[in-house]
């Protein structure tokens, strides 16, 4: 016992003695002129040998700052404030050095500018406010490597194999070069195509919305943003790619773009074709291009609340679930300011044809409330074609410095043709037949959409007080026609065939829309702390819809009256919102309620019948957010918004392709309420490269609009909606990470789960549905210069729980496993391989394990001067285990679903990438 004790005393004392010894620099910051003491200048300290950050500190009101418990090292000392010139200091510190440093006068720039010129060499990694400058010299990558492989090396920022950039746990969505759009904001095209040694700095910083910068009202909305800073010698170039892989035969992927930058000028040519279901990297990227740029003021056809959405960059493209894909696009993009800047123009061209062929299955079996147990399951064969082109544009005129017009248009036509062939039957629980249907669907269309923006927007000298005057015209028409064909047989008890029915419908379709709108929103600065926001808007849509049915069956093409329309719609929409925000250094919160009063008529042009409604809409909102310092913050929010039931609920325009289906309306109908809550904490710590992030949400809705199904012996549906109380919805997410720069690895882990309850109504009977889902997931990387290593491990469980009943237990459990290994081989080779495991186990609803390996390899090698060709080999599926197979079990339904797919496949692929500049002093590549 006592030599325990004699152990304790000699470890604790020997730990004293190490802590005793551990070195300390302190000092206060002041100004050299006025002698006052410089609160919250930032205090870094930076390890010499590998310009790691090591801590960094905020002088206090006295301007003092203190590092304790430092080790014996070679350091350098960078305090910086405002409008002064940065102070720094190196050091070589023992175990018992204690530097003192007293007072530091710091210079003001203007004055050190007028004496001398002072070149120094940046710190590896600053920060300034919010945002974190890495300097990129300062990070070692091989030679030729492009902005992608910078980034992996910055402290807190991950990229994935996919090109997808995560900065302190968040997804990055903007990528800006110079503080400008790069041909657009898409991470993708800036960081694989520009070259790392072109780069001086890396800023990262969360980037307001557009509404939040303009007003200065904090919404709650923040993108992390990656700005990426060249090199004067860089600025004015070009770059281009060719991309060419082929299996020799039928599968293909290529993709070539040509494009410019100088100054301001950006001009791009692009153009792709694939028949893979991986796309072209240069599509990926190209068709997210924009013109307009402008919040949509949007109503509903029924007069739904107006809402503030931005425009969507992908509104001419529709990515299929499975099938043989067949796409081609075509595209050109310019860009450019003038007059000093204070003129700038964008646009963008696109053409586009995708086709797809797919085979699909279906099995399901479900189970209603009298214990009846349906077992139904179908094949279909689909042909989809959908082409079309766009054309849009912005003109931005600064009319005087805090004066801006912008005016946006848009204007784009699409062809869509399809055709399909499908059979599905039903069985009873006793495994005998109830019905049959066979079908086969036609059609084709178009689609013509003009639409625009003028804004006007103006912020006064007095800060904070701003004014933005919006008029936005839009106008579509579209026309189609269908062509269906069925039969149905029915089946009695027996299992005998009993009767059939056939129909076989011919229908024409038009529509249009024209609608008008306007927005008003005005904030000014009541106080120092306080901001009031204000403002109004209005829309009014006039739209149309004729639908005409034709019996082929009977004599002379007969017109059915019950299935055809002819029906007009007239919405007049008022909307006044009003914000209070209070906002001091770290703590701000706004709360406000958005009112909107529709008057809405629909006319029954054939019939000679008016429905009208008048409402009232109510959205509160209440936005909390507290900056517990500069990389830790807190935010609460609340938002609150009335759905009204939409046509379709109300009155739907009766349609029948298939007698086993039809819909009902319910004009009784009331809106819905939704209740929304969410917190969320985030923390970044740029010294020891770790992050942490959590996030909780729940939402309940009051006379949730809900389905009700009668279902009879023959499995035929009526469906309607009526309102019902019930549905709610509960998730949350942690997230950690952590950088160990030293042996070069990440780590990461993340929990999440979603919990949701629905109510339906089954043949009278109220079924409560509620799914659980838990997520597991790890990561780890490791990377140098010569190999990166990614092991991604997953774990999901699933529950459903019916009140009707449950198929077997309504559990599943999977777990998946990501392995990639990218490895730097001698003559410019690279090497790489990449599995993804997932195991599946049987259960009570899937008696057999469904588990599959996909192994993925390619082997490239760079040629010539600047390494700008890339001759590469991969194989895709090695294993040949990929299946086109989805299945689901929860509470009372269970289904299998199976889909045309690719199989295994070997590529040759060409890869040229040539960048530059027009200047001499060229950057070498």
């Amino acid at each position: 016992m006592l030599k325990r004790f004699f152990i304790i005393i000699l470890f604790l004392f020997s730990a004293s003695m190490a802590l005793a010894q551990q070195a300390y620099i302190k000092g206060v910051v002041t100004d050299s002129v006025e002698k006052r003491k410089l609160e919250h200048s930032v205090i870094l300290l930076i390890r010499s040998t590998d310009s790691i950050l090591v801590k960094s500190i905020r002088a206090d009101k006295e301007g003092k700052f203190e590092f304790k418990n430092l080790k014996k090292g070679d350091y350098k000392l960078l305090i910086s404030y405002p409008k002064m010139g940065d102070y720094i200091r190196h050091f070589r510190l023992s175990d018992t050095s204690s530097f003192d440093l007293g007072n530091i006068p710091m210079e003001l720039k203007s004055k050190l500018l007028h004496e001398v010129v002072i070149q120094a060499n940046k710190s590896a990694i600053r920060m300034k406010g919010d945002t974190v400058f890495f300097q990129a010299d300062s990070f070692a990558v091989r030679s030729n490597a492009n902005v992608q492989e910078l980034l992996k090396r910055l402290p807190g920022i991950e990229v994935d194999k996919n090109g997808n950039i995560k900065a302190e746990g968040k997804l990055v969505k903007t990528v800006l070069v110079d503080g400008d759009e790069f041909f657009g904001d898409d991470p993708l095209l800036a960081t694989k195509y520009l070259k790392a040694n072109a780069v001086e700095e890396i800023q990262v910083y969360d980037r307001k919305s557009k509404s939040a910068e303009l007003t200065g009202i904090d919404d709650g909305i923040k993108n992390k943003t990656i700005n990426i800073k060249l090199k004067e010698n860089a600025k004015n170039g070009y770059l281009s790619t060719l991309d060419l892989n082929t299996n020799m035969s039928t599968l293909g992927d290529y993709g070539g773009m040509i494009g410019v930058f100088q100054n301001k000028l950006k001009a791009a040519l692009y153009g792709t074709y694939t028949t893979l279901n991986n796309e072209s990297k240069i599509n990926t990227s190209m068709r997210k291009l924009k013109g307009e740029e402008y919040d949509l003021i949007e109503v509903g056809d029924d007069g739904s609340s107006i809402m503030y959405v931005s425009d969507g960059d992908d509104e001419d493209y529709i990515a299929a679930s499975g099938g043989l894909p067949n796409n081609l696009s075509l595209g050109a993009y310019y860009s450019d300011k003038f007059d000093e800047n204070k003129m700038g123009i964008k646009l963008n061209f696109k053409g586009f044809n995708n086709k797809n062929v797919n085979h699909t299955t279906a099995n399901a079996e479900e189970l209603l409330p009298n214990d009846t147990k349906f077992t139904s399951s179908g094949k279909t064969d689909s042909y989809a074609n959908v082409s079309g082109e766009s054309l849009k544009g912005t003109y931005t005129y600064n009319t005087s410095p805090r004066s801006t017009l912008k005016m946006s248009f848009g204007l784009s036509k699409s062809r869509n043709e399809n055709n399909s062939t499908s059979e599905s039957e039903t069985k009873g629980g006793n495994g005998l037949y109830i019905s049959r249907n066979n079908q086969e669907n036609t059609g084709r269309g178009t689609n013509e959409i003009y639409n625009g923006n003028i804004n006007w927007s103006k912020r006064f000298k007095k800060k904070g007080r701003t004014l933005s005057i919006d008029l936005q015209p839009e106008s579509q028409t579209s026309k189609s026609t269908e062509n269906s064909l069925n039969r149905t047989n029915y089946f009695n008890s027996n299992g005998v065939l009993d009767r059939y029915e056939d129909t076989d419908l011919r229908k024409k379709n038009s529509a249009t829309q024209n609608s008008l709108g306007t927005r008003i929103n005005y904030t000014d600065p009541i106080s120092k702390n306080w901001t009031l926001e204000a403002g109004y808007s209005f829309k009014t849509i006039s739209s149309g819809s004729n639908r005409v049915v034709f019996d082929n069956l009977m004599q002379d093409f007969k017109k059915i009256d019950s299935l055809s329309n002819d029906f007009k719609f007239i919405n007049f929409s008022n909307v006044g919102k009003m914000i209070l925000q209070y906002n001091n250094e770290k703590f701000s919160i706004s709360t406000g309620i958005e009112a909107t009063q529709t008057n809405f008529e629909l006319n029954d042009l054939d019939k000679g019948t008016d429905f009208e409604r008048n409402y009232l809409n109510l959205s509160p909102r209440t936005n909390i957010f507290y900056k517990v310092n500069n990389t830790t913050t807190m935010s609460v929010n609340y938002n609150g918004y009335m759905q009204q039931p939409s046509i379709d609920q109300l009155q739907p325009v009766r349609q029948i392709n298939t007698p086993l289906y039809q819909v009902i309306g319910n004009s009784a109908l009331r809106p819905s309420f939704s209740n929304n809550f969410g917190i969320s904490y985030n923390s970044f710590e740029l010294k020891s490269d770790q992050y942490i992030s959590a996030n909780f949400n729940y939402s309940f809705t009051n006379n949730a609009i809900v389905s009700t199904e009668l279902v009879d012996d023959f499995n035929k549906r009526i469906s309607s909606f009526i309102n019902a109380n019930g549905n709610n919805s509960i998730n949350g997410n942690v997230s950690y990470s952590k950088g160990l720069s030293k042996i070069h690895m990440r780590l990461g882990a993340d929990f999440g789960f979603n919990r949701s309850k629905t109510i339906a109504i089954i043949n009278a009977t109220q079924n409560k549905a509620a799914n659980m889902q838990y997520n597991l997931r790890a990561s780890f990387n490791y990377f140098t210069q010569k190999i990166d290593f990614n092991y991604v491990p997953s774990a999901t469980l699933m529950t459903g729980k019916s009140s009707i009943g449950e198929i077997n237990d309504g559990r599943s459990v999977m777990h998946n496993h990501e392995i990639s290994t990218t490895v730097q081989l001698p003559y410019k080779s690279e090497f790489n391989t990449s599995f993804s495991l997932s195991f599946r186990p049987a259960n009570a609803s899937f008696g057999q394990d469904l588990n599959t390996a996909i192994w993925n390899s390619y082997l490239a090698t760079k040629l010539l001067k600047n390494e700008t060709l890339e001759i590469k080999l991969s194989v895709t599926d090695i294993l040949n285990q990929k299946i086109g197979y989805n299945r689901f079990v929860g509470g009372n339904v269970k289904s299998e679903d199976t889909f045309s797919y690719i199989p295994r496949y070997i590529l040759i692929g060409i890869n040229w990438n040539l960048s530059g500049n027009f200047k001499r002093q060229s950057v070498s590549q």
